[in-house]
């Protein structure tokens, strides 16, 4: 029975994909769940595995081509399970005009050298000894190789002339596109409001190692913004909402993006109904999300469905930014590096964890005081609020 390979979406405002690379042609025998094709969308550069075990009977669209999401890319012909595990020299069997399996790989390089890994390799006439790894045990990584590229390329130019000329990655000029999309779409304005973070300082310090041992993950600071952000939410849910139309389209369940930093751009997986999660919760999910995005293993789900989004710039020291919203969400918040800085307190300086935040906002659905509410009830929540209410530990 035919198996149909699907353009999948990767996000709530991805309507199409670019096919970057086939890692398997016609004829080839796959198994299911193996990876077989290459796709990049603005929000994630990623392999598709295969949704069945067989033969690709038909490869329907070729690299480089953007497609719409659904589209049937590939068709795979279900066969016996004997005949996916067979090699050729243990079973010979009749000719056919049909195309050759593809060459058989070791184990031992396929635990080395992912699929994506092997075909830049093959187009840069690269030998993959010479690369050194970075990854799990040596694993040679895409950075690994584009690393090796970007310095054989350096040795090649001469002294004279060192400017090279870098085309934009697929992603890249996706992003490029959806970015200057919600600028003009939204008449973006920003407020930046200045928390004393003692409080949440305070409070990691107390529970870091029992966190860390109970739960898996370190306690950062994020999961505690979001539970701040979600608190205020639920007081001004108009900042969880979309613009359609004329109308204001305001969502019940809060589910807040995470923008993520990986090789070639942002990708905001998204952690779903964080006003009914604890924190414990929201912590080992941020850990979770953010170690799949960077190591290309999210799927579809993982990405689709955010109402409110956080980029937590901060971690490259950054003070405060005028992040752009990711339509069609009405806001987004952005959170600067936390740093001790004197501040005026009583008509005394005193020493205190300062952190800028900026809210970028669609002025088409709500205006500078609402904005600036929810703000000061964000920072309110982190001064003052008892953060101990929203981790409901686990018992030993």
């Amino acid at each position: 029975m035919p198996e149909d390979v699907i353009m999948p979406q990767m996000g709530e405002s991805i309507v199409e994909g670019t096919i970057l690379n086939w890692l398997v042609k016609e004829g080839d025998i796959v198994l299911r769940d193996q990876s077989i094709v290459e796709i990049s969308t603005d929000k994630v550069d990623t392999e598709i595995p295969s949704p069945a075990a067989g033969r690709i009977k038909k490869i329907l669209h070729v690299k480089g081509e953007t497609i719409p999401v659904g589209t049937v890319m590939a068709i795979i012909e279900e066969e016996g399970g004997a005949a996916l595990v067979a090699t050729p020299a243990a079973t010979p069997g009749p000719k056919t005009d049909k195309p050759a399996p593809a060459p058989q790989v070791s184990i031992e390089e396929k635990e080395r050298y992912s699929p994506l890994v092997r075909r830049l390799a093959e187009e840069h006439r690269i030998n993959l000894e010479e690369v050194v790894g970075t990854g799990e045990g040596g694993r040679v990584t895409k950075k690994d190789v584009l690393d090796f590229i970007e310095k054989r390329k350096i040795k090649a130019v001469p002294p004279a002339t060192k400017a090279e000329t870098i085309p934009l990655s697929i992603m890249r000029k996706t992003i490029a596109e959806r970015m200057v999309a919600s600028k003009r779409t939204s008449p973006h304005v920003t407020t930046v409001f200045e928390a004393d973070m003692s409080n949440p300082v305070s409070f990691r310090e107390r529970v870091k190692d029992l966190f860390l041992k109970r739960e898996g993950v370190g306690l950062t600071y994020l999961p505690i913004i979001i539970k701040a952000v979600t608190q205020a939410i639920l007081d001004f849910p108009t900042l969880n909402s979309s613009l359609v139309g004329d109308d204001i389209i305001i969502k019940r369940d809060i589910n807040i993006g995470i923008a993520v930093a990986i090789e070639d751009g942002l990708i905001v997986p998204v952690i779903k109904g964080t006003d009914k999660k604890d924190l414990a919760t929201i912590a080992r999910e941020t850990h979770d999300l953010a170690e799949r995005a960077r190591g290309k293993k999210l799927i579809p789900e993982d990405v689709q469905g955010g109402t409110f989004t956080i980029t937590n710039h901060g971690v490259f020291g950054s003070l405060f930014s005028t992040p752009i919203i990711s339509q069609p969400q009405i806001a987004i918040l952005g959170v600067g590096t936390i740093e001790k800085r004197p501040v005026v307190i009583n008509d005394a300086i005193a020493i205190r964890s300062m952190v800028y935040m900026s809210l970028s906002f669609d002025h088409r659905a709500i205006d500078g005081a609402i904005a600036d509410q929810f703000m000061k009830r964000i920072k309110t929540f982190l001064e003052t609020g008892d953060i101990s209410l929203w981790y409901q530990a686990r018992k030993d």
